[in-house]
């Protein structure tokens, strides 16, 4: 039908003010189906006069006879044939409809998407949604490993329900709850001469080129304010996003970079060395991520108090 003709014939439809419940199709259906009044009010738990009634309104409103009633039977007209066999159609894709729209809603419920920085999507959260999905087996568990900046934004447009990560910042739009607290290693090759001790002074950290993590910020200015009450200065430093980089300039002799324990002892390699910086406390908090305003569904509520019940046993498991 042309797209003028389709205009005029709702505007058509309009003006005869078709408006109906779907209940009133639904009994007319159903007395088209028995052939019975009383057999239609049976079925849809209603009684005989609010049966007819219905279909009566629908005829009103159409203004065509759908029914015809004899002492025996009630048969439909030809009109009323028509709009059976349409409205059946109609209301079976609605039913598919709706039951795609529910499913869906069901499925959704029952799904958590998680994002988080590689190293925690790799090393700590296996073990946890394996134990997770012990507990809840219906559970989804989708993990999206993604560079820090990148995580924060998942939640906050939420394109994931939780983050699992560390957080220095302040967010009007996220929430943050801590759930362990990580102290930061000093990194470096085993062959440099710092390398044999357990420990490295401020001072000792001040003469070191430092290959800093990008969202290392707060630990630079933690550092640049202990060093300047010494009257000391940090080095040279460099910054990447990667922490394949950072390391593969630790490896190559070039300095040294600060990394959580968790990470820094499972990169630990024969070629590396771990040492901690007793005068200044450069540890930082990790936990869970969600928007401000989040109605978690039933996947992520749950996730989320697994987290809080295993998350920092599972973190310093992984030291051990």
């Amino acid at each position: 039908m042309p797209r003028d003709d389709r205009s005029v014939v709702a505007e058509g439809i309009d003006a005869l003010g078709l408006r109906f419940d779907l209940i009133e199709l639904e009994t007319f259906l159903a007395v088209a189906e028995l052939g019975s009044f009383s057999a239609a009010a049976k079925k849809m738990h209603v009684s005989q006069p609010s049966v007819t009634n219905r279909v009566q309104r629908l005829e009103a409103m159409l203004k065509t006879k759908l029914v015809e009633r004899t002492t025996r039977r009630v048969s439909v007209t030809p009109d009323g044939a028509e709009l059976a066999n349409r409205a059946r159609l109609a209301l079976q894709g609605l039913r598919e409809l709706l039951l795609d729209f529910q499913s869906r809603a069901a499925s959704s419920r029952l799904r958590a998407v998680i994002a988080t920085t590689p190293m925690l999507a790799a090393v700590v959260l296996p073990q946890l949604i394996q134990s997770f999905r012990q507990a809840y087996p219906a559970m989804q568990i989708q993990v999206r490993d993604l560079q820090y900046e990148d995580v924060l934004a998942a939640v906050e447009s939420g394109q994931a329900d939780l983050a699992v990560s560390a957080f220095d910042d302040d967010s009007d739009k996220l929430r943050f709850e801590p759930l362990a607290r990580e102290p930061m290693l000093v990194v470096l090759p085993k062959a440099h001469p710092l390398a044999g001790q357990k420990h490295i002074s401020l001072e000792q950290l001040a003469r070191l080129p430092l290959m800093l993590l990008e969202r290392y910020t707060l630990l630079q200015s933690r550092l640049s304010r202990a060093l300047a009450k010494r009257g000391l200065s940090l080095s040279t430093i460099q910054h990447s996003t990667n922490v394949g980089t950072v390391l593969g300039l630790v490896d190559a002799g070039l300095g040294a970079t600060f990394l959580p324990r968790y990470m820094a002892q499972r990169y630990s390699l024969e070629s590396r060395a771990t040492l901690d910086v007793p005068e200044i406390d450069l540890s930082r908090n990790f936990g869970v991520l969600f928007r401000t305003k989040a109605d978690l569904n039933l996947a992520s509520t749950l996730f989320l108090d697994h987290l809080r019940a295993n998350f920092a046993a599972m973190l310093h498991a992984e030291q051990g």
